[in-house]
């Protein structure tokens, strides 16, 4: 090693020996090293020989300390409060319903949300404490666990309200939502490197063909159109001409719409959407129900009562919201809306600071699917769309779901926690 190099790796050591965050030192230490290096040929081009050069360069760039202090602040770790404190007050107002709702119904469901939301905490921690850029090595194998998840679903050939599930210690997964979850995360690291591959364009069409195609077999559409926003988010970012991802998206519609008029359950669902007073005894019966419920809401609310369990099933999962809106009145309803839309709009302006690109489009992707659910759950309890079985996320009960959900947040937290680390894990 020679004489300068020592020199100027002791003032790098120097001043990363100040900064906690020790995913950041490589970096730190290349830029400090290249500014050394640069300002030593520059005093050796004015006449200074190398010895002299190397102690102008360092005394150049001030206190070692001093500089590691003030970076320090800058790479410093937390979390992303704002996200934080929204995402609890809205999981805490969901658990007080669930606790409601059990006092009418006998229902253990409390019990298993405190479970789920304890589980999905220690999971969410872990996630903001992993460095979430070693995500990106993993990302084709993610892809793979993703339909793998399916096969095995479809091999066990468990359903749940007509939805592809799956089993495990006694609790069910819904598999289009966890596979939807892992496919979004795997093609944030896969798509740059295909497009910058030979008929990278061929390849990803061939990507999101097939991945639509595994996400149709679970059964639950909305995750398929959930699906296509991200995929069209994600397309638009790397570059891709728009004629390609004009292409994906109404190759998309296409089957969306064809699995729905092809299937005559599904069809009529829309049928009985649009003229449930002449279905409310059959298929239109839930969209009637909902109809009267919300018409018949106050400001206040009607108070909790027996009878709105009997028009209203799953009253805890997927209907909560026009629940709340019954019985707790339209503030409260108006209370939990501002919070989401506060929310959304917080993880999308977040999204606008990360400088790594990979972290930059999982938060993306993160946000797009967090407010494709609530608006996909909203506008179902309002009566707004044909019923689509898509938990509200954080105030609707949906065991692993909620897991997920938190450990998302997490993520968030991991990224934003990392704000200004620019460069990648393969690139360190």
């Amino acid at each position: 090693m020679t004489l300068i190099n020592s020199s100027f790796e002791k003032f790098t050591g120097e001043v990363c020996a100040q900064i906690k965050c020790s995913e950041v030192h490589t970096e730190i230490k290349e830029e400090l090293m290249s500014h050394l290096e640069e300002m030593r040929e520059e005093y050796i081009s004015q006449g200074s020989s190398s010895e002299e050069a190397e102690i102008l360069a360092v005394a150049h760039m001030g206190d070692s300390e001093t500089i590691g202090y003030d970076l320090n602040k800058v790479y410093k770790k937390k979390p992303e409060y704002k996200t934080l404190i929204l995402t609890s007050i809205i999981a805490s107002l969901g658990l007080f319903v669930q606790f409601v709702i059990a006092s009418y119904t006998s229902s253990n469901t409390p019990t298993k949300c405190v479970f789920y939301t304890i589980v999905g905490i220690i999971v969410g921690i872990a996630a903001y404490f992993f460095d979430y850029r070693k995500l990106e090595k993993y990302s084709i194998h993610i892809f793979i666990a993703a339909n793998l998840l399916i096969l095995i679903a479809l091999a066990k050939k468990e359903f749940t309200n007509g939805n592809l599930t799956l089993s495990i210690f006694g609790n069910y997964i819904e598999i289009a939502f966890v596979a939807t979850i892992m496919l979004i995360i795997s093609l944030n690291g896969i798509l740059p490197k295909l497009y910058s591959s030979s008929f990278g364009v061929i390849k990803i069409i061939a990507l999101y063909l097939f991945s639509s195609f595994m996400l149709s077999l679970t059964n639950q559409h909305a995750y398929m159109f959930i699906f296509l926003l991200v995929a069209i988010l994600l397309l638009n970012y790397i570059g891709i001409p728009k004629k390609y991802i004009t292409f994906v998206g109404l190759f998309f519609i296409s089957v969306f719409s064809y699995s729905i008029v092809s299937v005559p359950y599904r069809f009529k669902r829309i049928i009985s959407f649009i003229n449930f007073n002449d279905y409310k005894s059959s298929s239109g019966y839930l969209n009637y129900n909902i109809h009267e419920l919300i018409a018949a809401s106050k400001l206040l609310g009607n108070g909790t009562s027996r009878g709105i369990f009997k028009m209203l099933p799953s009253t805890n999962t997927d209907f909560i919201y026009c629940y709340i809106i019954y019985s707790f009145g339209w503030l409260m309803g108006a209370a939990i809306l501002v919070l989401i839309l506060s929310l959304l709009v917080n993880l999308f302006k977040t999204s606008k600071i990360i400088k790594n690109s990979y972290g930059k489009t999982i938060l993306l992707s993160i946000s797009t699917i967090f407010a494709t659910e609530f608006l996909f759950s909203i506008l179902t309890n309002l009566n707004l769309s044909p019923i689509m079985s898509v938990a509200i996320p954080f105030i609707s009960y949906s065991g692993a779901s909620t897991v997920v959900n938190i450990a998302l947040i997490g993520l968030i937290c991991s990224i934003y926690g990392r704000k200004n680390l620019s460069r990648s894990v393969t690139l360190n």
